[in-house]
This record gives C-alpha cells, sequence and structure tokens, in this order.
C-alpha cells in the first residue's frame, strides 16, 4: 500500500492507527496492514518514522523476519486492543480487562526504552540511544494511546455514526463539539441522502 493510500487524519497515531481497519465496526473490515512492512509504510505516512529510521527498521526487519512477523502479529493485536477501548469508551460501554491488560503490557515494555532529555527550557521524553528496536512502533503508538485516554483530549474522542459499520475514530475539532461523520463527503452525505429519501417517501 502507498504512502498516499492511507488516511491520516484521526487527529491522533493511536485513532489514526486503529483506523487502518477500513468500516472496522462492520461485519467485513477491510485490513491495510498485511505485513510489518506495510506496517512501517504506514508510520512513514503518519510522519512519526523519519525516512532514515523507517529505513533501518526495513533493515532489521530483513535480518530478523521471524522478530518482524511477531511484532506484526503484536501490532495488530495492539490496534484491536485500542479501537475496542476507544470505540466502547465512546459508546458507554465497559472496557475489557483483556483489552486494558494488552495495551498496559505494551506501554509498561515501551517506559523502559524512554528517558527524559533537556529540550529548549524544559525536558521532554526520547527514545533511548540504539533503542529503535523492531517494537519501536508498537511503543510509539501505545504511548500515544496512553497518553491520549489520560488527556482531556479524550472527551472529544468521537466515532462515525454511519449506521454500516464505518466505524472512524476521531477528534472531534468542531467549534460547538458536534461532528458526527468520519467526514461528510462520505457518510455525512450518505446519511443525509437517506433522510432526504425518507422524507419524501413520507410525503
Amino acid at each position: 500500500m502507498s504512502k498516499d493510500s492511507y488516511d491520516i487524519g484521526a487527529g491522533d497515531i493511536c485513532l489514526d492507527f486503529a483506523n487502518t481497519n477500513d468500516w472496522h465496526a462492520s461485519d467485513h473490515p477491510i485490513e491495510n496492514l498485511h505485513n510489518y512492512y506495510d506496517l512501517v509504510d504506514w508510520g512513514k505516512a503518519a510522519t512519526f518514522l523519519s525516512p532514515e529510521l523507517a529505513g533501518r527498521l526495513l533493515i532489521l526487519a530483513n535480518e530478523h523476519p521471524e522478530d518482524a512477523a511477531r511484532a506484526y502479529d503484536d501490532a495488530i493485536q495492539l490496534r484491536e486492543a485500542i479501537y475496542r477501548i476507544f470505540s466502547n469508551r465512546y459508546s458507554g460501554k465497559p472496557i475489557a480487562e483483556g483489552d486494558l491488560a494488552a495495551l498496559n503490557s505494551i506501554v509498561c515494555e515501551a517506559l523502559a526504552h524512554r528517558q527524559l532529555v533537556p529540550a529548549g527550557n524544559g525536558f521532554e521524553w526520547d527514545w533511548k540511544a540504539n533503542d529503535d528496536g523492531i517494537n519501536l512502533i508498537l511503543w510509539t503508538i501505545a504511548t500515544d494511546a496512553a497518553e491520549l485516554l489520560t488527556s482531556d483530549k479524550v472527551s472529544r474522542v468521537r466515532q462515525c455514526e454511519d449506521d454500516r459499520g464505518c466505524g472512524y475514530l476521531f477528534i472531534d475539532t468542531s467549534k460547538n463539539h458536534s461532528r458526527r461523520w468520519c467526514s461528510m463527503e462520505s457518510c455525512g452525505n450518505r446519511a443525509k441522502a437517506r433522510r432526504h429519501y425518507s422524507r419524501s417517501k413520507k410525503e
């Protein structure tokens, strides 16, 4: 899948990752990530992997194909856990302990590879030197999800209300916080057309 094919617009890395399974809430979701190489390609599209870092990860994947395959499988499991956590939170359903445990497991692993470094007049988190291992993508996504869940922004996480199962997650940045669709050009317009058709039949 080419870089231009990914939908990067949910407003947060972990939500963009959750949305890599199109029509996520339907009975027939469409997978966009098929292997570790797609995962790296997506990381470049999401702009948290530089071309240089992506290149190093691809070299690692070629040198350690079994580790790359395992990292891909773990990434897909993480994605599904993240999706269910945010989807259930939005719809008011309980968060499954297994999903939270799956996220926490990778967050704890990631924290062992992070350190505080000087940044201007303050500090920021960065990965330890030489810790750009094959699981770096998972660590980045998991820590991003944890930061979103513990921030004020989590109250603005929405899910597309298309009744066919779009399921797209996004941060609502509209002025009155009333956004309902992934976009008006797709699901929003379809819903509008259905309402118009329904009204015209009743008249």
